[in-house]
């Protein structure tokens, strides 16, 4: 009996995945929830867009009329041959059947419970945060190399560390309340890490130049706005101005580094693979390329041969790998970063994915061979 691949989410991920395995010859059963437009950050790149042509993604017609709505996704799984869809909610996966989870940031509760009990409640969480963006402090801050900072002293910082814990906070989430809970030097381990340059510094409140203001890095809080205000202003004086609040935002998401291998293949059910959000990617791009590319590694999972990775110097290959990265990066400043990617020459680039879909589609195309000779 030809296997099943179940896939989990039909957006981006989903499709994209769903489409390829049908290309190929493989069952696909796609199940999905009507539930309006995709919620990705549609940031535009042009060489990530050209690459993935290259390899001949199912969703290549559609790169460039970003983004997709759901009545679009709808008529492209239609009468794809290979594909059934279905419209129902997935509280609970198959242990044992092929899968492919690409739910997103708004995983099912009851699925999340169920991927938690598997791998772990530390390595799936359902929130993230988001940190503050303050302006009107550029005159106190120094400026470190592509951060800023503001310096404290041993008596500033046990001052903020009595502000914060002014306001009572219970928390178990990672917040500046909790560290400043358990005590001045946690706060400057997780919060306030002291930088070296020519002086050291005993703490240091370090940020990032953004488009409103300075993000206020490593500041994750759960506090009530008015507290929240309240600590801004006793750091940076009344004339700070808070563009953003720090808050916890729903939004399901795995550690990739603990539960999946390089393949995006669970490392304790092999069966399972994960793509789009879920895992860490940030755009619509990121999401095809990871449906892609689980694909490719389901097909070859059933058909019991090697995984596949894409070519090194690719934005595909960086796509993958900074998914297992401590310090992401936005694909649009992957070009820039030399320790990601030293030199990325298009045309090399684009010649080694050509002949790296032909390399695939060759093996393959052997292995059907040999199974319809019944040598396999």
């Amino acid at each position: 009996m030809e296997p099943i691949v179940n896939i989990i989410g039909g957006g981006y991920a989903g499709t994209e995945a769903g489409l390829t395995l049908a290309k190929y010859g493989v069952k696909v059963h796609l199940f999905d929830q009507k539930n309006g437009v995709q919620n990705f950050d549609e940031k535009n790149d042009e060489c990530l867009k050209r690459e993935l042509a290259f390899t001949d993604v199912a969703l290549k017609e559609k790169l460039d009329n970003l983004p997709i709505i759901q009545e679009q996704f709808e008529r492209i799984w239609e009468d794809v041959k290979n594909l059934s869809y279905f419209n129902k909610k997935i509280t609970e996966i198959s242990l044992l059947e092929p899968t492919i989870i690409a739910t997103g940031e708004r995983t099912d509760p009851q699925l999340f419970k169920q991927l938690k009990s598997i791998f772990g409640e530390t390595k799936c969480l359902d929130f993230q945060f988001e940190t503050p963006i303050l302006s009107g402090i550029e005159k106190l801050l120094e400026k470190k190399g592509e951060f800023y900072i503001l310096p404290l002293t041993k008596e500033k910082t046990q001052q903020l560390r009595d502000a914060i814990n002014y306001f009572r906070s219970d928390t178990l989430l990672d917040t500046v309340e909790r560290w400043a809970r358990i005590g001045v030097e946690m706060l400057r381990a997780k919060v306030l890490r002291p930088i070296v340059s020519n002086q050291v510094e005993y703490a240091c409140v370090k940020l990032k130049k953004v488009d409103r203001g300075f993000e206020l890095l490593n500041f994750c809080s759960s506090l009530p706005n008015n507290a929240q205000k309240a600590v801004y202003k006793f750091l940076f004086g009344e004339q700070v101005i808070i563009e953003r609040y720090s808050s916890v935002l729903p939004c399901t998401h795995l550690d990739v580094r603990l539960i999946l291998n390089e393949f995006l293949q669970s490392k304790s059910r092999p069966n399972l693979f994960f793509a789009g959000s879920i895992v860490g990617a940030e755009n619509s791009l990121e999401a095809i390329a990871t449906g892609h590319f689980v694909a490719l590694n389901m097909l070859s999972y059933l058909n019991r041969q090697k995984h596949i990775s894409f070519p090194k110097n690719t934005l595909l290959a960086s796509s993958i790998d900074k998914l297992f990265s401590k310090n992401r990066f936005n694909l649009t400043e992957i070009e820039k970063k030399c320790d990601i990617i030293k030199i990325i020459d298009v045309r090399s680039s684009e010649n080694m994915l050509i002949k790296f879909k032909e390399d695939f589609d060759a093996r393959n195309a052997w292995h059907n061979d040999m199974c319809s000779k019944k040598r396999w």
